[in-house]
């Protein structure tokens, strides 16, 4: 692994103690504003991103539904606000995979 990607990787699995929490918090609002039953699937995760022109961090929202939903937020799960995962689940309700 090169020494760039190495540094990337481990930026991620810093401890971040809000980090778990802010995720749960996330969640809920997802399961809430796609109006999801309370046991639905969802997962918060936030990611190191490797790729040419992409932020170091980001944070990958996903629905494990069928079909699955994903969305992807360019910030730490930490940084995330209510408000910007409103707006991608309600310009994108379908998921950043879906056909338009």
């Amino acid at each position: 692994m090169n020494e760039a990607l190495g540094r990337l990787l481990s930026r991620s699995n810093r401890p971040d103690p809000g980090r778990a929490d802010r995720a749960g918090e996330i969640a809920e609002l997802v399961r809430a504003a796609l109006g999801l039953p309370a046991d639905a699937a969802v997962t918060v995760q936030e990611l190191a991103c490797a790729e040419p022109g992409c932020p170091p961090i980001e944070t990958k929202i996903a629905v494990l539904d069928e079909p699955p939903r994903r969305w992807t937020i360019h910030a730490r799960v930490s940084e995330v606000d209510d408000e910007a995962v409103r707006a991608i689940l309600t310009n994108r309700p379908e998921g950043e995979n879906a056909p338009r």
